[in-house]
């Protein structure tokens, strides 16, 4: 009977994601002109075998597929990520904007599911309901299913890696990892911390893993767009140089208080460099604490990320559920789980609130950053 009834309520919970999604992209009119329709033109570039890094051809695929959508002149992210999206891409733009969303719910959720049931939290059924509310309105996640973007599914790509390791299927995990190359920017420091760990604990067979998904995703690469480089790097670094000082990362919060000096570019770096220290520090520290590992590292990954903004801190899903977990495994109080997560969701809504009126998003660093303390504080208990 009990079984019966835990299907109905799964069932309910995945159509209430239904549901969700299509009031998302019914609201969005479409995705049309969101940042989905970036990924869906870079897939319907690869169906089409078009060259998405030429301005003319990415300015045709945009207007013969009714969108207005210009935020940059050519497919701005590497070809792995049209390649993936070259399924959706057989879809019409709305259509596929609700199968994307549904997946991007999807993927939050079971990440947080793959955390409890790997960390054995035996009160994550009886907070189910507070933490799925706590969850849905954690600002990055809402951004996330509003714009299309696709930083969800590195989420659940990552923490999936992480228990894949930890149950010791070290190639799968690897290759799974590897495959979080597709949106690079919140993992840019994670993936080569990571894969310094493998090598520091002698873990080959998952550095195998992790290197034939770079090779494989490097093969398609320039097997389809074998001139790429050249045509995305200008773009690429015109567009990071254009917004750097305004991004919630190291580089953005030195340039909008210190200015364009070489004091920013200094300060930046020397902070990059403690994030690093850290990351080595607990990499020779922790061999088997995988999960662990991989959540703080992701901290560290969303502060230092050359490129990154806030609907990219949905990435902080994970390392804020292993706390949450630990603070309730610790404490024995359900009240300071569901407290954390209500201060961490007015906090990042409140730096949303300061983005707006500044035109500047760099003070929503405190988000990683105070998360990054309580799991200090959590661990040191």
């Amino acid at each position: 009977m009990r079984a019966s009834v835990e299907r109905v309520l799964g069932w309910s919970a995945i159509g209430a994601l239904g549901v969700l999604a299509l009031i998302v992209v019914a609201g969005q009119n479409g995705m049309y002109d969101r940042d989905w329709f970036t990924f869906w033109g870079g897939g319907r570039g690869v169906l089409q075998s078009a060259n998405i890094y030429d301005a003319t051809t990415w300015a045709t695929i945009t207007r013969e597929n009714g969108s207005t959508w210009f935020p940059n002149p050519i497919f701005i992210f590497a070809p792995p990520t049209a390649i993936l999206f070259a399924p959706f891409a057989a879809l019409r733009v709305d259509v596929a904007a609700f199968v994307w969303t549904f997946c991007s719910a999807l993927f939050v959720a079971l990440a947080v599911i793959i955390l409890a049931r790997e960390l054995r939290w035996q009160r994550a059924k009886s907070l189910a309901p507070l933490l799925s509310l706590g969850l849905l309105f954690f600002l990055p996640v809402l951004l996330t299913l509003l714009m299309g973007q696709i930083s969800a599914l590195v989420l659940v790509l990552v923490v999936s890696a992480a228990v894949l390791w930890d149950r010791g299927a070290w190639f799968a995990g690897g290759l799974l990892l590897g495959l979080a190359i597709v949106k690079p920017q919140p993992v840019a420091f994670l993936l080569p911390m990571l894969a310094l760990w493998t090598i520091w604990h002698q873990r080959w067979r998952a550095l195998g893993g992790l290197l034939l998904s770079f090779a494989l995703s490097a093969l398609a690469t320039f097997a389809l767009f074998p001139n790429f480089l050249s045509e995305w790097q200008g773009a690429m670094l015109s567009k990071v140089g254009g917004v750097s000082a305004r991004m919630p990362t190291v580089w953005g919060i030195t340039a909008d208080l210190l200015g364009a000096t070489l004091l920013a570019t200094l300060s930046a770096v020397t902070l990059i460099l403690v994030v690093v220290a850290i990351g080595v520090w607990l990499i020779a520290r922790w061999r088997a604490r995988v999960l662990e590992l991989t959540s703080a590292l992701l901290i560290g990954s969303v502060i230092v990320s050359p490129y990154l903004w806030n609907y990219d801190q949905v990435v902080l899903i994970a390392p804020l559920v292993v706390v949450l977990i630990r603070l309730d495994q610790r404490t024995r109080d359900a009240r300071s789980v569901v407290a954390a997560l209500l201060i961490f969701d007015a906090l990042a809504f409140g730096l949303l609130i300061v983005a707006s009126v500044r035109l500047a998003d760099t003070f929503s660093i405190a988000l990683p950053l105070l998360i990054g303390a309580l799991w200090w504080w959590v661990e040191r208990k």
